[in-house]
């Protein structure tokens, strides 16, 4: 062997070493499908081509470093994805939805950045179409935290996607335990902050879960200069399969403070709900429905909000990538009530308190 061939296998052999021990992939979902949707009772129906149905589409990058020991480094990039005009989804954020990064064994992980919370774990695992498809149980649960946040900002879904977050979880056989920090608006006031703690036990054909946080105010929600109230969430919920049917259902509590607020008549003091869904196989395919209750307790002297949300969806594989889908969702509110219908990205809103908003869509995903 020459003395350049020798210094050439030289050089290259650390970087074949890097590559074998660090792993990088890309991967997404598209989801497209066609809607038929309408607001409520004399409004039109409105025909459109959507994306996120079902899953949100997406594309990411993440990857795996094996450091030796049992130990190894992890991150995640992922950008939300309108497939029907290209646009980027979560208020234009470039990775609205997770970038994080950290360690992790087989038995426990530490990562630090934007990442679901371990609420929104405990949630879709009780929710029988998983925060997908409409009839879920998106509007009821992670979506009220900070009334007056867009798309794009901290407090936009705040109980589900954390910014500026901490997150720790360990496995001990069928037990797994989340807890996660989160430092929400980073200003002197503490608003936004958030702790969260989960306990998931699953084992054969039972998983159980429960999860409590506690947040405070965001500053968009309050005047300048207010100190944030703290505010709570929680949630106990499970699945169980009987081959059959897949049975789910869960409650679900969140309390908002009322300090730093100006009372109206749609001011929800606190919410409630409670679902029951399942998923039912069928040939290459399967059945999933829920519905669920909901109840927003009103300031003194304004009757109970009212929204019950129901949801049937039909799945048929393609393959183990592809799948082309029918859904159906509809909201029924009452007088005091403008509970919106969601999807995987995508809702109805009601034009007034009291409509009810309902959507039928035919549908299919890719996921790479």
């Amino acid at each position: 062997m020459s003395k350049k061939a020798f210094l050439v296998l030289a050089l290259a052999a650390p970087v074949a070493s890097a590559f074998a021990q660090s792993q990088v992939s890309i991967y997404g979902i598209v989801d497209l499908s066609v809607n038929v949707e309408r607001a409520g009772s004399g409004t039109g129906s409105t025909k459109t081509l959507q994306s996120g149905t079902g899953y949100g589409s997406r594309i990411g990058f993440k990857g795996q470093e094996d450091l030796g020991g049992g130990l190894a480094a992890n991150f995640v990039l992922e950008s939300g994805i309108a497939a029907d005009t290209g646009a980027l989804q979560q208020g234009g954020l470039l990775f609205g939805r997770q970038a994080f990064v950290g360690l992790s064994t087989s038995r426990w992980s530490l990562t630090a950045g934007r990442q679901y919370s371990p609420l929104w774990q405990s949630v879709t695992l009780s929710d029988a179409f998983g925060q997908t498809y409409w009839g879920n149980a998106q509007a009821t649960t992670l979506g009220s935290a900070s009334p007056a946040s867009v798309a794009g900002d901290g407090g936009h879904g705040a109980l589900s996607r954390i910014n500026n977050s901490i997150s720790a979880s360990a496995t001990q056989g069928a037990w797994t335990e989340r807890l996660m920090l989160a430092a929400g608006d980073e200003n002197t006031s503490g608003s936004g902050r958030l702790a969260n703690a989960s306990l998931t036990y699953s084992a054969g054909p039972l998983a159980v879960t429960a999860s409590l946080a506690r947040l405070r105010q965001y500053a968009k929600d309050i005047p300048a200069g207010a100190a944030p109230d703290w505010q709570t969430a929680y949630e106990v919920g499970g699945q169980y399969d009987f081959g059959f049917v897949k049975v789910f259902g869960a409650y679900y509590a969140f309390d908002p403070s009322e300090s730093n607020v100006a009372l109206k008549a749609t001011t929800a003091t606190r919410t409630r709900a409670f679902w029951i869904g399942g998923q039912i196989p069928v040939g290459s395919g399967r059945v999933i429905t829920q519905l669920t209750s909901t109840r927003f307790d009103r300031p003194a002297g304004v009757a109970q909000g009212r929204g019950t949300t129901w949801g049937v969806t039909y799945e048929h594989a393609l393959s183990k990538r592809s799948f082309l889908y029918t859904s159906y969702g509809q909201v029924t509110n009452n007088a005091t009530s403008s509970l919106s219908l969601y999807g995987g990205t995508t809702s109805v809103a009601p034009k007034s308190a009291g409509d009810d908003p309902k959507a039928l869509s035919v549908g299919m995903r890719h996921a790479f």
